[in-house]
């Protein structure tokens, strides 16, 4: 394959990947319209804020997380956008419940939902945060003192994570000599093994570690082969550049293009 038909292959694949992006925002735009009537019904009849049956649909483009009443004064507005969460006042201001909408790349993903018990101290009463996420300390350090910083501590972290889920989807959608080898539901490490362009092709082992969670790019990538002089080269300490510059994809994406892998 020539160079030309390379690059138009790869920008083939960056437009599929696109129109996937593209077609997702579509539907959770055509959702949302609904959104805010079924999480009010589903707070008024005590209901499960997430259905068990639910893969994917629109209740899991909104979330609730309640609030305290005093502060509520300040967000006045239900379902205003705060910093990507919207709060609504529930159970004639018993409760609050707050929508944590995520995204990545200009396409909305997953959303949880958190109600808050406002009758006597702020409790959580019910939730569908991520296990992975440690929610109980989020809530011992600012709950009760900061409302605020709790808000937007839980929103970072819940936008990172599905940040980095979804370039871990990503990356399974590209087509080659990608493989994940290892993640995990907190998705704070992505293990992939690569194809070295060569040739002999050659594997290499690519282990990029999240250290802050609040981001979806890792802070540390470390690159492994068997062949000692691949994985000191300066073309490999460029790809380990660029895994720390850019998302996962997009990275692979570009050392596809440069002939670093398969």
């Amino acid at each position: 394959m020539g160079q030309q038909d390379q690059h138009q292959s790869e920008r083939l694949e960056m437009l599929k990947l696109r129109a996937l992006s593209l077609r997702a925002k579509r539907d959770q735009l055509k959702q949302q319209t609904n959104a805010i009537k079924i999480l009010k019904d589903k707070i008024s009849k005590d209901l499960p804020l997430q259905d068990d049956d639910d893969a994917g649909g629109f209740i899991e483009q909104q979330s609730l997380l309640t609030a305290w009443k005093l502060q509520l004064k300040d967000l006045q507005r239900a379902h205003h956008l705060i910093g990507g969460y919207d709060l609504v006042e529930c159970k004639e201001g018993k409760s609050v419940c707050v929508s944590f909408h995520t995204a990545f790349e200009g396409v909305y993903l997953d959303t949880y939902n958190m109600e808050l018990d406002l009758t006597r101290t702020v409790q959580i009463s019910r939730h569908n945060i991520p296990p992975s996420l440690p929610l109980e300390s989020f809530a011992k350090q600012n709950l009760q003192k900061d409302l605020k910083a709790f808000l937007q501590t839980l929103s970072q972290n819940l936008n990172a994570l599905a940040g980095r889920r979804q370039q871990v989807s990503l990356v399974k959608e590209l087509a080659g000599s990608v493989e994940v080898m290892e993640s995990n539901q907190l998705c704070n490490i992505l293990v992939l093994m690569c194809t070295a362009q060569g040739e002999t092709p050659r594997a290499v082992l690519c282990t990029l570690e999240y250290g802050d969670l609040t981001q979806c790019l890792p802070t540390r990538v470390s690159i492994e082969s068997e062949d000692k002089s691949l994985s000191e080269s300066p073309q490999w300490k460029k790809n380990q550049s660029l895994f720390l510059e850019s998302p996962a994809h997009t990275a692979l994406l570009t050392m596809r293009r440069m002939g670093s892998i398969a």
